[in-house]
């Protein structure tokens, strides 16, 4: 089964990136962007350990599987890093039955944990982002 890949994209940004960098050509690997992005991978991944919380952890037991907390134990985001020139962090699940769970299969239905989080946290990013625009912004010009 392939591993569930989600992009976020926010409106707009990937647009203003590419206006700085014609500025600034090293703003994606700036470690002010990258910790910006860090702290959104951060974000999203708590958040989907709040969602596992809900959708698993906090319903009744089922036949079908077992609740060891694996699954929001190895729940991780990665170290942000520069994919095809624009600052990229994963957030991910290092159990290999994660797919399952998210996407399902004919038996139970898909508990998705990752997409949610992602989407729930958009607007949340987009003003780590900004911040951290900003911030870069005043150490370049301001010097």
């Amino acid at each position: 089964m392939p591993k569930p890949v989600f992009e976020m994209k926010v409106d707009g940004i990937d647009q203003l990136l590419k206006t700085f960098k014609a500025y600034f050509d090293d703003i994606e690997n700036d470690p002010i962007i990258l910790n910006a992005m860090a702290v959104i991978g951060k974000d999203v991944e708590a958040k989907a350990k709040d969602i596992l919380n809900e959708v698993i952890y906090n319903t009744p037991p089922s036949p079908t599987y077992n609740r060891t907390g694996l699954l929001r134990a190895r729940t991780v985001s990665d170290s942000p890093k520069v994919v095809k020139g624009e600052p990229t962090v994963t957030v991910r699940s290092k159990q290999k039955y994660a797919p399952f769970i998210e996407l399902g299969t004919k038996k139970p239905n898909p508990r998705p944990f990752l997409r949610p989080a992602a989407l729930a946290e958009k607007d949340n990013a987009l003003k780590t982002l900004t911040k951290g625009l900003t911030k870069f912004l005043k150490a370049k010009v301001v010097k």
